[in-house]
């Protein structure tokens, strides 16, 4: 159910960003518009919607659209994943990218990593992740 709220929520945010951007043309905002409308008249509101189109790498907008999603019972609403697929496909195609795989290889955090707003309309492959303690001694 979370993977497809992530779909669900991702494809949103990444329509708005699209959008915003001109990036994917005509075949990008009509899924954009037809993905956010049918999520309005699903809620039966906008204000969740709204809140993520106005700020799509809010956390805080994502959350609170989440939240929404999942009172209502549509967390895992097979419309909803089917629009936000094309959605991305559209936006991944109007990029020029055909379709997004996107790898991430070894990661290592000394301090304050943070890898964040990976979108991909097909797979994500992660490597290795961990993150590497210091231990600083005393000097004499």
């Amino acid at each position: 159910m979370v993977e497809f709220l992530a779909s669900i929520i991702g494809a949103l945010a990444a329509g708005a960003l699209a959008k915003a951007a001109d990036v994917g043309g005509q075949a990008a905002a009509d899924a954009y518009d037809a993905l956010r409308a049918l999520i309005a008249h699903k809620l039966g509101k906008g204000g969740a919607v709204q809140s993520v189109e106005d700020e799509p790498r809010s956390e805080k907008a994502h959350v609170a659209l989440a939240e929404a999603l999942t009172n209502a019972g549509l967390a895992a609403d097979s419309e909803l994943v089917q629009h936000a697929e094309v959605l991305l496909a559209a936006v991944a195609g109007g990029a020029g990218t055909g379709g997004a795989d996107i790898e991430v290889t070894d990661v290592v955090g000394k301090v304050n990593v943070l890898v964040n707003n990976l979108v991909a309309s097909d797979r994500i492959k992660l490597g290795d992740v961990r993150a590497a303690e210091i231990s600083i001694g005393r000097c004499q």
